[in-house]
C-alpha cells in the first residue's frame, strides 16, 4: 500500500471512530437526562424508555463499526461484526418474546 493509500486509510479510520464515539456520548447523554427525568418526576415511560436507549447504545455502536468495515472492503471482519449484530438481535428477539 502506497504512503497515501495509508494516509487515506488512517484518516477514514479516524472517522470512524469520531462517529462512534459521538454515538456513543449522544446515546449515553439521552439516557441519562430519560433516566434521571424518570427518577426525579416518578414517570415511569422516562425510565423504560432511558433504560432502552443505554441497551440499544452499544448495538448501534456494533452496527456503525459493521457499516465501516463494509466501506474500508474488510470483509473478514465485516462478517464477524455482522455475527455479532445477529446475536444482540437474537438476544433482543427472545427477550421481547418471552
Amino acid at each position: 500500500m502506497t504512503p497515501a493509500g495509508a494516509d487515506a486509510r488512517r484518516g477514514g479510520l479516524e472517522r470512524l471512530e469520531d462517529t462512534i464515539e459521538a454515538g456513543l456520548t449522544v446515546g449515553l447523554g439521552l439516557s441519562t437526562v430519560l433516566l434521571a427525568a424518570g427518577l426525579l418526576f416518578a414517570y415511569t415511560p422516562a425510565l423504560l424508555w432511558g433504560i432502552l436507549l443505554l441497551m440499544l447504545t452499544p448495538v448501534a455502536r456494533v452496527a456503525v463499526v459493521t457499516v465501516g468495515l463494509a466501506f474500508e472492503r474488510d470483509w473478514t471482519f465485516t462478517l464477524v461484526s455482522l455475527f455479532v449484530l445477529g446475536v444482540l438481535a437474537s438476544g433482543i428477539w427472545v427477550a421481547v418474546h418471552r
